[in-house]
């Protein structure tokens, strides 16, 4: 199958090209001429230059393409209009795009977050009464919208738990505190978590099917920890000696967001981290991937607390670390 997939230099869209080059099919890399290049072992992947947030970039892109996996997108602004632009109007203009050829899928990477935070002891299992607390989840459900806007559009969309995996940041970042020695940390604040290898072969699976099951489907390894469990578990693996633990009660949290949100709007350089504040000050991010396994056939493979070894490892024989 000839497959266009879009944030193919992030850290999924790297290993989902991978796979999908295992498995056999063309694999056809939209990139923004800022991008940087793809990774040398990809160098099978055919590049087009683009923006789907250039619709007239995207007929040249999509020419002779049967199947687009689209995972770019903006975590981070400056500005809260670029969250619009990119992640919601970006991803309609893909949509109608693709609406318009009649391709066979569209899988679309939404985001947890576009569900809004899970209660405590009670992870997301079915979608509806979507509750987004920040720009940047706006901006992810405002995409789905867009995708339900195109009526012949053969869509799937993912909402998948945090990303993880051998050259993943975010559980750097959390190891890096740990290294350190130190540890702020929201008590009994639940995550869950999903494996990069995971999430890529069940993409491959979902293009491979006949039908086009929409979803939205939540995904994880189905075993939420909180955040202390997280902190305990890289204690015991990482840490250099005993970690102090910084307790950051939500209701502290909470009082500090609109302060930052003010600094936001005059700096420019805040709305990243009025967001994490957002999120953390949240009674949780878990999701249960029941529909997944029941209309997917969805098996995860990785269990968190088994693979962060590996995870680890990759870190320190690639210099992550610096002793």
């Amino acid at each position: 199958m000839r497959v266009l997939v879009t944030g193919a230099t992030g850290f999924i869209g790297r290993n989902l090209c991978r796979v999908l080059l295992q498995k056999g099919h063309q694999v056809r890399a939209l990139l923004r001429p800022t991008s940087r290049p793809l990774d040398n072992a990809l160098s099978e992947v055919e590049v087009v230059l683009g923006d789907v947030t250039v619709p007239e970039s995207l007929p040249q892109a999509l020419e002779n393409i049967e199947a687009v996996v689209h995972l770019a997108g903006v975590k981070q602004a400056g500005q809260v209009s670029l969250y619009r632009k990119v992640n919601a109007e970006g991803t309609a203009h893909l949509a109608q795009a693709c609406n318009d050829l009649n391709l066979k899928h569209f899988i679309f990477m939404s985001s947890l977050s576009a569900q809004g935070p899970s209660p405590q002891n009670r992870p997301h299992i079915d979608p509806g009464n979507e509750a987004p607390i920040n720009a940047y989840a706006q901006s992810k459900l405002n995409a789905e919208k867009a995708i339900l806007d195109c009526p012949d559009l053969r869509a799937t969309i993912l909402r998948p738990g945090i990303v993880y995996g051998p050259g993943d940041a975010e559980i750097l970042a959390w190891a890096k505190m740990v290294r350190r020695r130190i540890a702020p940390l929201v008590p009994n604040l639940e995550l869950s978590f999903m494996h990069v290898d995971d999430l890529t072969q069940l993409i491959a699976q979902i293009l491979e099917r006949e039908d086009a099951p929409l979803g939205p489907y939540f995904l994880s390894d189905g075993q939420p920890l909180t955040m202390n469990q997280l902190i305990d578990l890289l204690e015991r693996l990482f840490a250099k000696g005993p970690v102090l633990h910084i307790p950051l009660p939500p209701r502290m949290l909470a009082a500090l967001i609109p302060a930052i949100e003010r600094i936001a709007a005059l700096s420019g350089v805040g709305p990243f981290t009025a967001r994490r504040l957002h999120q953390l000050a949240a009674t949780g991010w878990a999701c249960s991937p029941n529909k997944a396994q029941q209309e997917l056939d969805y098996v995860p493979q990785h269990r968190f607390a088994e693979s962060l070894p590996a995870v680890l490892d990759w870190y320190k024989q690639n210099g992550w670390f610096k002793d």
